[in-house]
C-alpha cells in the first residue's frame, strides 16, 4: 500500500459515519438485598472493597474513543497578515498563485496545480470585501458553519449542463464554492470609514468534470476548506446592535436596474438594497414583503407569491454602493434578494414586482422582459414543463 492510499484510508475511516452509543457510558446496574445486621466495621470493609472493584471495573472497561476530527496530525499553513490559516495533509502541496490565493493539490498532481483548470486543486482566497449570503443565489446552495464557528453558503457544479437544441455541452469542471463569512474589517480613518463585511472565498475543482480524481480527493479537500479559521477572532457580520434605530428619512429602498438571470436563464434574480440619506450611524432591521403583480394591484397566480424575507445591517456601512445599471453587484447584509424561477413559462405576462417595508416604504420594478425576441433574445429560458415558484434567497 502506497503512502497515498493509505492517507485515503485513514481519511475515509475518519470521516465515516459512527453508530450510536446505545445506553449511557457508565451504566451501572444495583441491587439490593435484606441481611441480617453486621458490624459497622464490617460493612465499611465491604463497602470499600466493593467500590474498588467497581472502580477496576470501570477503568477496565474504558477504551479511548476514535478520533472524528479529519485533519488530526496535519500540518497547518498560517497567515497572521491576513488572518487567516487551515490544515492539510502531510505530503500535499501548499503554493500561492498570487498573493493571498492558494493552491493546495496531492502530491501527484503538483505540476499542474497552478493551471486555469488544474486536474485537481483546492483553492483558497484571503478576505475581500463583500457579504457571504448575498454573492451566490443558485437553486443547488446548502449553509454550514465550519469547525471554526464561521458562517458558509456552498454551491456544487457537476459540470454537465443541458446545452440548447443543436448546441454542444462545453468541457467544464466540477466545482465545489465555498463563501465564508468572515465578519467585518474596520477603518477608523481614509474616505470610507466604518467596518464593512469581509468573505473569503475557498473551494475544490477537477478537470474535466468526470476526472476520477474528484471522487478520490474529495474527502480531503472538503477537510482542508472546513478547517478554515481566524488566526485571531473577528467581529461579527451583523454589525453593532447598540447603535440607536435607523429613522425612516435616514434612507430609501433601492434597485441598481437591469435583469440577473441563472440557470441557463431559467432562474431570473431580482436584488437591490438601500441608499443611507444622512443622520447618524444607525442600526436597520425591517421585514420586507414581494408581490408580483399583473396588472398593478393584482397578485399573479404563483406559487410563492406574496413573499416576505427580512434584512438586519447598519448603515452607512451597508448601504448598497451600486450605481443605477450596475454591471456588477455587490451585496451586504442589507441585500435584499428573491429569485424567479421557471419566470419564463408559457402564458406568464410580463409582470411588474413591487416590494413594501412595514414601515410603508415601497419600490415597483419592472419584470423581466418576455423571453421572445426582439426584447429579450439571448436569455435562453423557455419552458420546461416545471412549476413557476418565487422565494426570496437565503431561503
Amino acid at each position: 500500500m502506497t503512502i497515498e492510499d493509505r492517507v485515503r484510508r485513514v481519511l475515509h475511516d475518519a470521516v465515516a459515519d459512527e453508530p450510536p452509543p446505545r445506553g449511557a457510558p457508565l451504566q451501572v446496574a444495583i441491587r439490593r438485598r435484606r441481611r441480617r445486621p453486621v458490624l459497622a466495621g464490617a460493612v465499611a470493609v465491604v463497602l470499600v472493597l466493593a467500590a474498588v472493584v467497581g472502580l477496576a471495573a470501570v477503568r477496565s472497561s474504558r477504551r479511548p474513543l476514535p478520533s472524528t476530527d479529519p485533519t488530526a496530525g496535519w500540518k497547518v499553513y498560517s497567515d497572521t497578515a491576513r488572518n487567516l490559516r487551515f490544515r492539510y495533509p502531510p505530503g500535499w502541496v501548499v503554493r500561492e498563485r498570487q498573493p493571498g490565493w492558494w493552491r493546495i493539490a496531492p502530491p501527484d498532481q503538483a505540476a499542474g496545480m497552478l493551471k486555469d483548470q488544474p486536474p485537481f486543486a483546492v483553492g483558497i482566497r484571503a478576505r475581500t470585501t463583500g457579504y457571504y449570503l448575498s454573492e451566490q443565489t443558485g437553486a443547488d446552495l446548502t449553509r454550514g458553519r465550519l469547525a471554526s464557528g464561521q458562517g458558509y453558503v456552498v454551491a456544487e457544479e457537476s459540470g454537465v449542463i443541458e446545452p440548447p437544441p443543436g448546441e454542444k455541452a462545453p468541457k467544464l469542471p466540477r466545482q465545489r464554492t465555498y463563501t465564508i463569512d468572515w465578519g467585518r474589517a474596520c477603518a477608523s480613518g481614509g474616505a470610507s470609514p466604518g467596518c464593512r463585511t469581509q468573505v473569503v472565498r475557498a473551494g475544490m475543482s477537477a478537470f474535466p468534470h468526470d476526472s476520477p480524481l474528484w471522487d478520490r480527493h474529495l474527502a480531503a479537500g472538503r477537510a482542508i476548506v472546513e478547517s478554515i479559521a481566524p488566526v485571531t477572532p473577528l467581529p461579527p457580520s451583523s454589525g453593532d446592535g447598540t447603535r440607536p434605530a435607523c429613522r425612516p428619512d435616514q434612507w430609501r429602498l433601492f434597485h441598481p436596474g437591469g435583469w440577473s438571470y441563472q440557470d441557463l436563464a431559467q432562474r431570473y434574480v431580482l436584488e437591490g438594497g438601500f441608499k443611507f440619506l444622512g443622520g447618524p450611524p444607525c442600526h436597520l432591521a425591517l421585514a420586507l414583503r414581494l408581490e408580483v403583480e399583473k396588472p398593478a394591484g393584482h397578485l399573479l397566480q404563483l406559487q410563492g407569491n406574496p413573499s416576505r424575507t427580512t434584512v438586519e445591517g447598519v448603515l452607512p456601512e451597508d448601504q448598497d454602493p451600486s450605481a443605477a445599471n450596475a454591471t456588477i453587484y455587490q451585496g451586504s447584509p442589507l441585500t435584499w434578494i428573491w429569485t424567479w424561477q421557471e419566470w419564463c413559462n408559457k402564458g406568464l405576462p410580463q409582470a411588474s414586482l413591487r416590494i413594501t417595508t412595514e414601515t410603508g416604504a415601497a419600490i415597483a420594478v419592472p419584470g423581466p422582459p418576455l423571453a421572445n425576441p426582439p426584447e429579450e433574445p439571448d436569455t435562453g429560458c423557455r419552458d420546461r414543463g416545471r412549476r413557476s415558484s418565487i422565494a426570496p434567497w437565503p431561503p
